[in-house]
């Protein structure tokens, strides 16, 4: 019983802790939309609160297909589970949801529906060595957001 009242009392420890920290960086963030065949030169930055990326996107016209440059400035508003969800503070060229939906939404660590993209963090390796848990708060500060998964 001397072991199962330790691995309870750990167990009560971590559930009345603010949670177990995980630093998600902005080089995180960019190799995750590199794995997008549609993007390329992407880069990220974190700062102010808000997440900023640009690169060069393929939008697929109907006649051609043409790469478009593009910044997207993203702000995190919500969480569920182990996702993020964020608003669409400002997007250049267009704000054209057709085009959203075709560049941002790649499941299942990506998802876009209308005007909010998520981000889910399960599916990413320092996440998942955590296997129990959800996102309780996070943190955005200069160059990467500080993430605390709690039960």
């Amino acid at each position: 019983m001397d072991f199962y009242e330790k691995l309870k009392s750990g167990v009560n420890q971590l559930k009345d802790s603010k949670g177990i920290p995980v630093p998600i960086t902005a080089y995180m963030l960019q190799e995750l939309l590199r794995r997008n065949e549609k993007l390329q030169d992407v880069t990220v930055e974190i700062k102010q609160g808000e997440l900023i990326v640009s690169g060069k996107a393929e939008a697929d016209l109907k006649l051609a297909k043409k790469d478009v440059a593009f910044s997207i400035t993203l702000q995190p508003i919500q969480m569920e589970g182990r996702e993020l969800i964020f608003k669409i503070v400002k997007l250049k060229p267009l704000n054209l949801s057709i085009l959203n939906k075709r560049i941002f939404d790649k499941p299942p660590h990506l998802t876009y529906k209308s005007g909010h993209i998520r981000i889910d963090f399960n599916g990413w390796d320092i996440v998942r060595k955590i296997p129990v848990g959800k996102i309780k708060s996070y943190v955005v500060v200069e160059g990467k957001i500080v993430v605390m998964l709690g039960i």
